[in-house]
């Protein structure tokens, strides 16, 4: 494991067992036992740490983030990871700050929605209007942040299944919505479940 990886190991360790306020660069680096100065090699600050935890995690379990054929699984990687790391995100969606994980998630949402839908129209050869593109990007990655946070919240009451089962309805509905007024299919089109 690299000082990076070490580095947020013990940041996540520390986030699901203390405030994140009480939580300082001295801190986690006693928990890697390597020296302080090893901290900023890699990250300017521990609010640095946590939306790279995001971001490389994220990217290690959605490979096709982007990719119009392949959201449904991306969707359920996505809501399998955030579902196996529930804890800590119910404790960094909490902070209130200057770049806070909330607008990092956010960021990627919105990104990956503009890209499924650029791969869609590329799959389709439609013309997407950019100003278009981004009121999806906007809506869409706002919507799916805020249905995911709530569902982060709520213990059981929504399993993994049926969350993903909602979001897809939603995201499916966006899309064959969009195909049908550019005239591209003429019925609603049902994506195959994933095995």
């Amino acid at each position: 494991m690299t000082t990076k990886e070490k580095i947020m190991v013990a940041t996540k360790q520390l986030v699901v067992s203390q405030p994140f306020d009480k939580i300082t660069v001295t801190t986690i680096m006693a928990v890697t036992g390597m020296r302080r100065q090893s901290f900023y090699d890699h990250f300017r600050d521990k609010y640095d740490v946590l939306a790279d935890i995001y971001s490389t995690e994220v990217k290690a379990a959605v490979k096709y983030c982007g990719n119009y054929q392949f959201w449904p699984q991306t969707l359920l990687a996505m809501l399998t990871y955030f579902d196996r790391n529930r804890l800590f995100y119910q404790h960094v969606l909490k902070l209130d700050v200057q770049n806070a994980p909330e607008e990092v998630i956010i960021a990627h949402l919105k990104t990956m929605v503009g890209e499924i839908f650029v791969s869609l129209g590329e799959a389709e050869r439609i013309s997407i209007d950019t100003c278009y593109c981004e009121f999806l990007q906007k809506t869409l990655g706002g919507t799916l942040f805020l249905s995911l946070k709530d569902w982060l919240y709520q213990q059981g009451d929504v399993d993994l299944q049926q969350e993903y089962q909602y979001l897809k309805a939603y995201l499916e509905d966006g899309i064959n919505g969009f195909l049908m007024r550019t005239k591209r299919i003429n019925h609603y089109q049902k994506r195959p479940e994933i095995a």
